[in-house]
């Protein structure tokens, strides 16, 4: 069995009523609630520090699905849902062409015909 250490923290009086409450609720002890939490929120830090290592182009998708500890198309789902654009996509140039062709873009044609 693997080691765990106990980390503690304060909680006004309002704060230890509501988990309280929700542990009810729940039927999850307070312990176990307050653990889900930690870990949600740890994954969740981990995504969002990912993304932005994306968005900085510090890393491609590979890496920040690496980097989240999420799987590739869990992170591909994650920055197309914060519509961030995946130029990693092979979709990318066919979409561009079309954006090209709705406002009659020449150079942006061109630009595109040479890059394929």
């Amino acid at each position: 069995m693997s080691q765990t250490i106990t980390k503690s923290v304060r909680l006004s009086p309002d704060e230890s009523q509501a988990l309280a409450h929700l542990s009810e609720q729940t039927f999850m002890s307070e312990s176990a609630l307050l653990k889900k939490w930690v870990l949600e929120g740890i994954q969740a830090q981990k995504l969002e520090m990912a993304i932005q290592q994306y968005m900085q182009r510090k890393t491609d998708l590979r890496g920040g699905a690496t980097l989240a500890g999420v799987s590739y198309n869990r992170f591909l789902q994650e920055v197309e849902a914060r519509n961030i654009i995946v130029l990693e996509d092979d979709r990318f140039l066919e979409r561009l062409g079309t954006l090209a062709e709705l406002f009659e873009d020449d150079i942006l044609t061109e630009a595109i015909a040479r890059e394929r």
